[in-house]
């Protein structure tokens, strides 16, 4: 029974990564490969040419997506079952094989046509937020196979292990997030965590612990909260712990929680072996409560505590290095302080935010070194019982099942309906209002957005995580621009962030799982998005508001193509057709805008 389960886990997972993979390869290569790559949403077939290596995917989709997100049923080549392993080198092979040709060499008018709005904002940007380079090397290609591997492996894992745990509460929602990012091709990746540590540390396998502390001497430590009321004092919540080890020199020195990992690997450091021997730096071992990682594994949630603390972690969950450099925290600390003081959601009664409060760390010179001993503080403000993170609801506890959102639902249109009415009324609606009126954007994706849920339905949407937030360099007072360069954005690159992490990946993947479980097509819900986009328009005469019903296209990250680039920290964007428009080919509103 037990190799048979574990079959049937392996066998999903690489069905899972062969949706992923494919569904990555054919959005963001679409405009590059139009003639390789064939959909027809009529017959629900599809034909993928990996010119490269003379190949052909074919098969039968179980759902089409008007956004990219498919479902398949079969994935053929030559009669044979198509095997991720496979799909991998076809891809890297037709991008090594591309050399210097590739979607921007000769896509940038119809970049500029797509995301220009039909209003005084335009978007004129032909690569938004970074800068894309189409050679694909080798090593590049290597290491993308191996994390793909990493990603399997792990997924095989959970679906063996955690497949179908309820979520009941907000931690458990936060520890549930199984497959992860839809449009990613290594979304499990955890390069770094040896097969025993994943079995540690993994969200999705239930896990807990207790963090490790290091005492720094004051000369070093390094602390700043937005006011003195946010600070949190370890010193009294680790008293019985601390006390008999440091003593009387117990007020000499800050505390520093650091991850289990973390800990170890800084232990054996050699650059701050003379820091251990000085006693500028006490390794204090494992020591307070019980706590939780969440859905970003490095961040955990310590509920006797009641906040969140997002952690460093010197290795790779999906295809970034998760240490928190000086900028980032800069950034935070200084969003945290905007946002609060331009009151964002003020006359919103049912949207908030989860601010960072606090950060603390070493100073050492070499900012490197640094940015492994960084942390930040996120208290805990809403209702632990009734919170949920959205990309948890979007998933199944299983691949191929309904969502938890619409089996939660019931699974009815009717009531999928009215839920996504109430949820647009304190996610979206408000989004595009904080935007137009004080310029404020949020990076809102899935997995930092959390809803609170009372019988069901949504009475609170909470954003998180402030290091992405960015403020429109045309709408702050000179006042505002001596607290912080690192906030503000030319108004294009700021709109282009919300527009991607809210609308593409967030709403498309929403719309997505509702439309397919409930059994009609994604335009049935963007139709729903439309109409209160349109009511909107009519009574703010919001120009963002116009340039989601306007617009031919948004812009998509690629995060296949940037992770086998190696620009992952700059990625290259792809335009993404824009449901609403297509929907009607007319919107009328106070300004009035032809659509």
């Amino acid at each position: 029974m037990e190799n048979k389960l574990r079959s049937e886990a392996e066998q999903q997972a690489h069905e899972h990564s062969c949706k992923l993979l494919l569904n990555c390869y054919i959005r963001e290569l679409a405009l590059e490969k139009a003639d390789d790559i064939r959909i027809n949403p009529n017959t629900l077939t599809y034909a993928v040419a990996f010119q490269a290596s003379g190949v052909k995917v074919t098969g039968q989709l179980s759902y089409y997506s008007a956004m990219g997100e498919h479902e398949y049923l079969s994935m053929e080549s030559g009669g044979e079952t198509v095997h991720y392993r496979n799909l991998v080198r076809w891809i890297t092979s037709e991008l090594i094989g591309d050399g210097e040709q590739g979607a921007n060499s000769g896509q940038h008018g119809m970049l500029k046509s797509a995301v220009e709005m039909k209003s005084s904002v335009k978007v004129d940007i032909a690569q938004p937020l970074g800068e894309s380079t189409n050679r694909v090397e080798v090593a590049y290609a290597r290491d993308f196979a191996q994390k793909v591997d990493n990603s399997v492996g792990n997924l095989t894992l959970y679906i063996e292990q955690a497949a179908g745990l309820d979520i009941r509460d907000y931690r458990t929602s936060e520890q549930s997030l199984l497959v992860g990012h839809p449009f990613h091709p290594f979304p499990k990746n955890s390069k770094g965590f040896s097969e025993q540590e994943v079995q540690k540390y993994s969200p999705e396998l239930r896990t807990s612990f207790q963090l490790c502390y290091i005492a720094v001497r004051q000369d070093v430590y390094m602390q700043e909260w937005v006011d003195d009321e946010a600070m949190m004092d370890l010193h009294e919540l680790l008293r019985s712990h601390v006390q008999p080890i440091l003593k009387e020199k117990s007020e000499m020195y800050g505390l520093l929680p650091v991850h289990p990992w973390q800990y170890a690997y800084i232990s054996r450091l050699a650059e701050i072996q003379h820091y251990f021997q000085d006693e500028k730096l006490i390794l204090l071992g494992s020591a307070g409560p019980t706590v939780y990682p969440t859905s970003s594994v490095r961040t955990v949630y310590v509920p006797a505590w009641n906040c969140n603390i997002k952690l460093s972690l010197n290795m790779q969950i999906t295809n970034m290095i998760r240490t928190n450099s000086a900028e980032q925290m800069r950034r935070t600390l200084d969003a945290s302080k905007y946002v609060s003081q331009h009151d964002c959601f003020g006359a919103e009664p049912n949207t908030y935010i989860a601010y960072e409060t606090g950060v603390a760390t070493c100073a050492f010179e070499d900012e490197e070194l640094t940015s492994l001993f960084t942390i930040a503080y996120r208290p805990i403000e809403f209702d632990p019982a009734n919170t949920y993170v959205l990309s948890s609801l979007v998933e199944a506890p299983l691949p191929g099942l309904r969502s938890r959102l619409v089996t939660m639902l019931g699974g009815g249109r009717d009531i999928a309906e009215r839920w996504l009415d109430r949820y647009l009324a304190c996610s979206l609606l408000p989004i595009v209002r904080a935007t137009g009126e004080k310029g404020i954007h949020f990076e809102a994706h899935l997995q930092n957005t959390l809803v609170t849920l009372k019988d069901g339905m949504p009475v609170g949407f909470i954003v998180r995580d402030l290091e992405g937030v960015s403020v429109d360099e045309e709408l702050i007072s000179e006042q505002d621009h001596a607290a912080s360069d690192l906030l503000f954005y030319s108004r294009e690159k700021a709109w282009a962030r919300t527009s991607y992490y809210f609308i593409v990946n967030h709403l498309g993947s929403l719309i997505h799982v509702l439309a397919r479980d409930v059994n009609v097509p994604e335009e049935h819900f963007w139709k729903q998005v439309r109409d209160a986009l349109v009511e909107e328009l009519e009574q703010t005469g919001n120009e963002y508001v116009q340039h989601l019903l306007t617009t031919e296209a948004f812009l998509a990250k690629q995060n296949l193509v940037s992770c086998l680039r190696g620009i992952s920290q700059t990625p290259a964007y792809v335009p993404v057709s824009n449901p609403m428009k297509r929907i009607g080919s007319e919107v009328r509103g106070s300004c009035g805008i032809q659509g």
